[in-house]
Parts: C-alpha cells; sequence; structure tokens
C-alpha cells in the first residue's frame, strides 16, 4: 500500500499540483471514482483498499517511503527476499545489489600485469 501511495503523491511532493487527483498522467483521479478509465485497471488496488481516497489521506511511512525512493534511484526492486528471489527465477538474472568494489585478487593481478610480470589464469 505504501507503493500505491507514493506512486500517487508523486506530483503532489513534487509540488506539479496541489491534489494527486489532479495530476492528468496519474490514475489517482480514476481510483477516486471508482471506475475503470480505460488506462487503469483499478480493481487490484480497489480490493486490498477500498476507500482509495482514506490512503491518501493517511500518515506518511517516511521510512516505507525512503525505501521506495532507494529502489527507485538505484534501479533495484524493493520487497521480501522471497518475492526477490521469484523476480530472479523469472527473469533469469540477479535482481538485488552485489557486493561493490572489486573482486578480490583483482587488484594485485591488474598491478603485476602493468608490471610486466606473467600472472597465473585463476
Amino acid at each position: 500500500m505504501s507503493a500505491a501511495r507514493y506512486v500517487a503523491l508523486n506530483p503532489v511532493r513534487a509540488r506539479l499540483v496541489e491534489r494527486a487527483e489532479d495530476w492528468p498522467h496519474s490514475s489517482a483521479r480514476a481510483h477516486l471514482a471508482g471506475r475503470d478509465d480505460g488506462v487503469a485497471a483499478l480493481r487490484p488496488l480497489l480490493d486490498r483498499a477500498p476507500r482509495f481516497a482514506d490512503l491518501l489521506q493517511t500518515e506518511a511511512d517516511h521510512a516505507a517511503f525512503a525505501a521506495l525512493r532507494n529502489s527507485e534511484l538505484i534501479g533495484r526492486p524493493l520487497g521480501a527476499p522471497s518475492f526477490l528471489a521469484d523476480i530472479e527465477r523469472r527473469l533469469g538474472r540477479k535482481a538485488t545489489l552485489g557486493k561493490r568494489g572489486r573482486k578480490a585478487g583483482g587488484r594485485d593481478r591488474d598491478v603485476d600485469i602493468k608490471k610486466g610480470n606473467k600472472v597465473a589464469s585463476p
């Protein structure tokens, strides 16, 4: 629910509009009216939050918004480990961040090659 609220309120936080439903590219207007608008399928969200207006009015969950913003910035999905494992399985690739930096032993090997020393293949 935090993700739906985060997305709906993005134009408000960016001070592009005063209310979420005023943003022309948002499904907020359709969700508030309770009718599909030909672009958004409302049932999945309205099954979880029958009163969309209440969702927009609840107190902001700053920790959830920060996690969503971070996930958006790094381009990685956010969710429970089982969800992330399912995403990785379906995509056939890693969806979470790996360890940062060089692989162990990588720097010493690069230095030896620059000095002209022969290095055994790993």
